[in-house]
């Protein structure tokens, strides 16, 4: 409008052409044109000093010239000239010079001292209008940018997932500035590498999701992360470490700036531009705001994710103890129970052998004595057992144990049992298995629960599978199998915790009592259940 206005207002003007200064690469860039006719404006680029126009933008003040072809300051051009009068006056405001307006006519001394004054009239009012145009333009994209960062900032509130952290970003980023294609790498701290966690996709290059890795230092990105500064270019040709990407290969202007958490590098925000959209360091102060915010929201969700982990490893803490404290109070209460029954139980036993020697009982009353006095003798032992498996453990007290043998001897026990539930009974056992250190009748408590476990998962018959095997030269395993339904995943978790069971009159010990004693002989028991059915239980024992 103001060059075609300057047409009209000053008689004779033919062409005429504003200038402004580009103060990045130093260079007047004619804006507007007006009355040129197969021209190219690239022809027109001056630099400040340089020609008539480049002299008015650095002296100031109006400059006319009757006749270009005499005047020592005009720019010579290659093809002939089409003009010979002309005239530029500063577009200037205060002491603020934007650039310069220039009128041409063809004929010699067409410009009179009114219209010299009118022409730099009008180049104020032009700077005038320019700067009023920019202020418009800077405070709408002031707007813009606060609202987009007030987007982002309730986004990264909001989340704590990084990964929908960084997925956001990249996607407000582009949506909201326009930016070309926006990406962010992640340093993987095992390898130092970059990794692209998450990039913008511009529909025309139908980007696929992928991933990309980049070697520590390479290319735009890695000099960041190595660096730890920010980075802007508008010509990545330009750089030497540039890497260029085959899909955005009319990329010419990237920055990068570092995602700083906890005092390190944690990842790089970057951002590609092609023409003819410019990076300037307002985009970079920008960008930089939001990788603030990023590293910020990234380091929250590292603290949830602390807390979150210690939380976990507090309640199984606090599980272990109360089971503790259960099991301290069950064998409490198996030692008072066991220390009570033992008294009776041998007065009972002494009684019967008193009965036993007198000669007025019938053969059939001394045979129905014995088994009353192995029935006690039984009795006597299994509350021996109770007594012992939470007395004081002493390293003294272990022996020498074949576990091939306690197999064999709890098999001859419940052999009986096994029949009656119609149960196969297979043993699998290594030769030369070697010894372990523990105690004998602990050992037979731990086999022999399981052992009934296992029978009363299977009502209707099946099979108990036994194994013994070498593991890694330093320890021994012994698997116990059945085939029956399996157990609950429900309390899988918690098979062994105290007072857990699926059986209609079970305690729940039985499982607690074995994982216990295998505890104290430094070994470890696994569960799980077999994929075509029953329940398999993995038991290691340090070898002696």
């Amino acid at each position: 409008m103001i060059v075609d206005s300057a047409r009209e207002l000053i008689p004779g003007t033919e062409q005429a052409v504003i200038h402004l200064l580009d103060e990045e690469n130093q260079i007047l860039v004619p804006r507007a044109v007006s009355g040129y006719k197969d021209s190219n404006p690239e022809q027109l680029n001056l630099r400040p000093g340089e020609g008539v126009a480049g002299q008015v933008m650095v002296n100031g003040g109006v400059v006319s010239i009757a006749d270009v072809e005499t005047h020592a300051d005009f720019r010579p051009k290659k093809q002939p000239v089409q003009f010979h009068s002309l005239m530029v006056a500063p577009v200037q405001s205060g002491n603020m010079r934007l650039g310069t307006i220039s009128v041409q006519c063809r004929e010699p001394g067409a410009f009179s001292v009114e219209q010299h004054t009118l022409l730099s009239s009008l180049g104020t009012q032009a700077a005038i209008a320019i700067e009023n145009a920019r202020l418009l333009e800077t405070t709408q994209q002031s707007l813009r940018e606060v609202n987009a960062l007030y987007q982002i900032t309730r986004g990264l509130v909001a989340s704590l997932d990084a990964e929908q952290l960084m997925k956001d970003v990249v996607y407000l980023l582009q949506q909201s500035f326009g930016y070309y294609h926006v990406q962010i790498y992640v340093v993987d701290p095992e390898t130092e590498e970059l990794v692209m966690k998450n990039e913008s996709v511009e529909p025309a290059t139908g980007l696929r999701p992928r991933v990309q890795h980049l070697a520590p230092g390479a290319g735009i990105i890695g000099h960041t992360a190595e660096t730890g500064i920010p980075f802007l270019t508008n010509n990545v040709n330009g750089v030497i470490f540039y890497i260029p990407d085959p899909l955005f290969s009319d990329v010419q202007s990237e920055l990068a700036v570092p995602i700083r958490v906890n005092n390190r590098v944690f990842g790089v925000l970057d951002v590609q531009h092609c023409p003819p959209g410019r990076l300037s360091k307002r985009d970079l102060q920008l960008v930089g705001v939001v990788a603030e915010q990023l590293a910020v929201a990234v380091q929250r969700t590292e603290l949830y994710s602390e807390l979150q982990s210690s939380l976990g490893q507090e309640k199984s803490i606090r599980s272990q103890l109360v089971q503790s404290e259960r099991l301290a109070l069950v064998g409490r209460l198996l030692a008072s129970v066991s220390h009570e029954l033992n008294n009776p139980l041998q007065s009972i036993q002494n009684a019967l052998f008193l009965l036993k020697d007198d000669r007025g009982i019938s053969d059939q009353s001394q045979k129905d004595l014995q088994i009353v006095l192995s029935e006690t003798e039984r009795m006597a032992a299994l509350i021996e057992r109770l007594r012992s498996s939470y007395r004081p453990t002493q390293q003294d007290d272990f022996q020498v144990v074949q576990v091939n043998s306690v197999v064999e001897d709890i098999y001859v026990l419940v052999a009986t049992h096994l029949r009656h539930n119609k149960i196969a009974f297979e043993f699998h056992p290594e030769p030369d298995l070697p010894t372990i250190s523990g105690l004998p009748d602990q050992i037979r408590q731990v086999i022999l629960n399981l052992f009934m476990n296992a029978v009363e998962a299977m009502p209707s018959g099946g099979r108990l599978i036994v194994s013994t095997s070498r593991w890694e030269q330093k320890e021994i395993l012994l698997t116990v199998s059945d085939t029956g339904p399996g157990i609950d995943p429900e309390i899988m978790p918690r098979i062994f915790d105290a007072f857990i069971t699926s059986k209609e009159r079970g305690t729940g010990l039985g499982l607690t009592i074995t994982y216990d004693i295998i505890q104290r002989h430094n070994g470890r028991i696994q569960v799980e259940n077999n994929p075509d059915c029953g329940a398999l239980f993995k038991i290691w024992f340090p070898c002696s």
